[in-house]
C-alpha cells in the first residue's frame, strides 16, 4: 500500500499545474492566442517546453529498460539530433516563421494544393491522436499504483485533467506548465539516481557481474546489419529521418517555436533540444546500468518494470509521490501539446479551409478551444482499446510508422523541389505507406522505416510529378519566394554539426571513463 506522502506530493504537483495555468491565463486572456500565445515567448522557455513534450513517460520508464536488456547501445537512436536541429532550424523554421502560420500545413496548400495540405492534417491527426492515446494508457497504468481507481478512471481523469488546463490557456499554458512540469522531472529523475548510488552493491565482490556491467556499458555498435535497431549506422542514418519528421514537419513541436518573438529566437529555442538531448538521453542510459547493476542483473518479463519496480520497493515513500508525479508530468506535458495542436490544425486546415472561411480571429479561436476538449475525448479511444488488448500497443506502433514518409517527403519536395506537384504527392503518399508495410513483413528493423517510407516518397513524386499534373504560375512564385526566407547558418548553428562529431567519438571513449568511475 502507498503511504499517504506519496498521494501529497502528486496532489502538490497537480495544484501546481491549476495554479500556473490560472496565473497564465489570468494574464495573457488580453493578449495572445489559443495556438501562437501571442508570439511573447523567449528562447529558453519554448526549449524547455520541446523537450519536455518529446521526453514522455514512455522514454521515462522506457530508456532504462531498453539500457537494462539491450546496453547502452540503445543510445545510437538519440545520436542524430543535433543533425536533425541543423537541418529543421536552416530549412525548415525560417519558412514557417516568416510565413505567418499558425498550422504548417497551411505551407503545403500553396506549395501544391488543398488536397496535399488535407492528406497531411488527417495523417498528423491520427497519428498523434494513438500515439497520444499510447502515452495516455501507459502513465493510467503507474497512476493506479498509488491511487484508488481503475485504468479506465485514470484514462478519464488524466485526459480531462490535461484537456481543462490547456483548454483554459492555450498554448500559453501549455508551455509554461511544460516548464514546471520539467522541474518536477528533474527532481524525480535526482532522486532515483542518487538513491541507486547510495545503495549500489559492492562490484569488486561480484567479478561475474563486473564482466557484464562491462558489456552493458558498450556504446559502439558497428553492425551494418539492417535487423538490428541499435546500430550507429541505424541511429545516425535512418533514425535522422524519423526525427526530422517530428522536429522539421510536425506541428506538434513546431507550434511552439512558432510562439516566440522572432525567427531568431524561435529558431535558437530549438538549439536546447539539439544540444541537450544527448546529454539527457545518457542519462536514462546510464539509469538503465545502475538499475542492472542494483539488481545484479535479475531478470525481468517485462524491461519497462525495471524502474518501477526500484521506486515502488527501494525508495522512501516521498520519492514514489515524486516518481509519480514526474511520469504524470512527463505524460501531461505530452498530452497538453497534442490536444492544443491537434486543435489547430483541426480548426485552420478543416474547419476554416472547408466549413466556415470568411469568420474572424476570435471565431477560430473559441472554435480552437471548444476542439482541445474534442481531442481529449477522441485520444481517449486509443487508450481504452489498449486495456482489453496488449497487441493493440503493437499495432499502433506499426500503424503511426506507416506515415513517416508521407509527413517529412511533402515537405522536403515543397522546399526543394521546383518541379514537383500534387499528382505526384498522391501518388507518393500511396506508394510510400505500400513501401512501409513491405520493410515490415520483411522483418527490417524499425528504423528503418522512416527512410525507406521517405526515399520512395521523394523518388515516386518526382517521376509522377514528371508525367502527370502540374505546378501552376502561382506556386512557382510561391517556391522562387520562399528561397528569399533562408539564413545563413550562424556559428551555433555550425557547431551543431561538431557537437554531433563530439557524441559519436563519445560513443568509443565514455565506457571506459564510466568503467572506472564505476567500479
Amino acid at each position: 500500500m502507498v503511504a499517504y506522502s506519496s498521494v501529497l506530493v502528486v496532489l502538490v504537483y497537480l495544484a501546481f499545474t491549476i495554479f500556473i495555468s490560472y496565473l497564465v491565463n489570468k494574464r495573457s486572456s488580453n493578449r495572445g492566442d489559443f495556438s501562437t500565445g501571442g508570439k511573447q515567448f523567449g528562447w529558453l522557455t519554448v526549449g524547455i517546453s520541446i523537450l519536455a513534450t518529446y521526453i514522455s513517460a514512455m522514454t521515462f520508464v522506457g530508456m532504462p529498460g531498453w539500457v537494462y536488456s539491450d546496453g547502452m547501445q540503445a543510445i545510437a537512436i538519440h545520436l542524430n539530433y543535433p543533425i536533425v536541429i541543423f537541418f529543421s532550424v536552416v530549412f525548415f523554421i525560417p519558412i514557417f516563421y516568416k510565413l505567418g502560420l499558425t498550422s504548417i500545413y497551411e505551407y503545403l496548400e500553396h506549395r501544391f494544393g488543398v488536397i496535399t495540405r488535407t492528406i497531411n492534417s488527417l495523417v498528423f491527426i491520427v497519428v498523434q491522436c494513438i500515439a497520444s492515446g499510447i502515452i495516455l494508457y501507459a502513465v493510467s497504468l503507474i497512476l493506479v499504483r498509488i491511487l484508488p481507481i481503475s485504468v479506465e478512471e485514470a484514462i478519464i481523469y488524466i485526459s480531462l485533467f490535461t484537456a481543462l488546463y490547456t483548454y483554459a490557456g492555450g498554448i500559453s499554458t501549455v508551455i509554461w506548465t511544460d516548464v514546471m512540469q520539467s522541474g518536477f522531472l528533474l527532481a524525480g529523475c535526482v532522486a532515483i539516481f542518487a538513491t541507486l548510488v547510495i545503495n549500489l552493491p559492492d562490484l569488486g565482490a561480484l567479478p561475474e557481474l563486473s564482466q557484464a556491467v562491462e558489456t552493458k556499458l558498450s556504446m559502439a555498435n558497428l553492425s551494418t546489419s539492417f535487423g538490428d535497431d541499435t546500430t550507429l549506422m541505424a541511429g545516425l542514418i535512418a533514425v535522422s529521418f524519423l526525427h526530422l519528421s517530428v522536429y522539421g514537419s510536425n506541428q506538434l513541436i513546431i507550434q511552439r517555436t512558432l510562439a516566440t518573438r522572432s525567427v531568431e529566437t524561435a529558431q535558437k529555442s530549438m538549439l536546447v533540444c539539439g544540444y541537450g538531448a544527448f546529454f539527457i538521453y545518457l542519462f536514462f542510459s546510464l539509469m538503465g546500468v545502475l538499475l542492472f547493476v542494483f539488481y545484479q542483473g535479475q531478470p525481468f518479463e517485462n524491461s519497462n518494470d525495471v524502474i518501477l519496480d526500484f521506486v515502488f520497493n527501494h525508495t522512501h515513500p516521498l520519492i514514489v509521490g515524486l516518481i509519480m508525479a514526474a511520469l504524470s508530468a512527463a505524460a501531461m506535458s505530452t498530452l497538453d501539446s497534442s490536444y492544443n495542436s491537434m486543435a489547430t490544425v483541426a480548426t485552420f486546415d478543416i474547419y476554416k479551409r472547408f466549413i466556415k472561411p470568411d469568420q474572424d480571429n476570435a471565431h477560430y479561436e473559441k472554435v480552437a478551444r471548444r476542439l482541445s476538449l474534442s481531442c481529449a475525448v477522441l485520444v481517449v479511444v486509443p487508450a481504452m482499446l489498449a486495456i482489453s488488448n496488449e497487441s493493440v500497443l503493437k499495432s499502433i506502433a506499426s500503424l503511426t510508422s506507416i506515415f513517416v514518409g508521407i509527413r517529412l517527403g511533402s515537405f522536403l519536395l515543397g522546399i526543394f523541389s521546383r518541379t514537383s506537384n500534387e499528382a505526384g504527392i498522391i501518388a507518393a503518399s500511396i506508394t510510400s505507406i505500400l513501401a512501409i508495410l513491405v520493410c515490415q513483413s520483411a522483418g527490417i528493423a524499425w528504423p528503418w522505416y522512416a527512410p525507406a517510407g521517405t526515399m520512395v516518397f521523394i523518388a515516386t513524386g518526382l517521376i509522377v510529378s514528371r508525367l502527370k499534373g502540374q505546378t501552376t504560375a502561382s506556386q512557382l512564385a510561391f517556391f522562387e519566394q520562399q528561397k528569399r526566407l533562408y539564413q545563413a547558418p550562424t556559428t551555433s548553428q555550425y557547431m551543431l554539426l561538431v557537437f554531433a562529431a563530439f557524441t559519436v567519438l563519445a560513443c568509443f571513449f565514455l565506457p571506459n571513463l564510466l568503467i572506472d568511475v564505476i567500479f
